[in-house]
């Protein structure tokens, strides 16, 4: 009966023993955490770094300081990374309406020179009108005309 009672013993202080070492910080906060770290690490290769690079840091700074709570103030952590993953998000947005904008002036400049070309062109400063397509070239002789009866 006495090996039963240390038997039963042992067993509760290894289940006890790992109980402790498998805690960490709860599912949820390791899982905003990942989603915060891969968004952050989304709106760098979108560009953030150059077009929102505030965003992106406050993203980065949260997400480093909700690392270091996630095993001892869950709340706060979870609160962090969801902040970090709203500001890594909006750092994509705004690297991602920053690149369209400039693909919008782009297109707009290339218009205007298109714009200022065909004026150029319908002005006769530019290339030579088309020919007519039954008028002889500009530098032939006058053709005679046929006699009539």
């Amino acid at each position: 009966m006495r090996a039963n009672g240390v038997l039963s013993t042992t067993i509760l202080a290894a289940g006890a023993l790992i109980a402790g070492c498998s805690s960490g910080p709860p599912r949820q906060t390791t899982a905003d955490l990942t989603r915060a770290q891969t968004l952050v690490a989304d709106a760098q290769s979108s560009g953030a770094q150059q077009y929102a690079a505030a965003d992106l840091q406050a993203a980065r700074d949260k997400v480093q300081q909700a690392g270091q709570l996630a095993d001892h103030d869950s709340q706060r952590a979870d609160r962090l990374a969801n902040e970090a993953a709203a500001d890594a998000q909006l750092a994509s947005a705004r690297a991602q309406n920053a690149k369209a904008q400039h693909a919008l002036d782009e297109m707009n400049r290339s218009l205007e020179s298109l714009r200022e070309e065909s004026g150029r062109n319908a002005n006769g400063s530019g290339a030579p009108p088309a020919a007519e397509p039954n008028a002889p070239p500009p530098d032939s002789p006058p053709v005679p005309e046929s006699p009539k009866d």
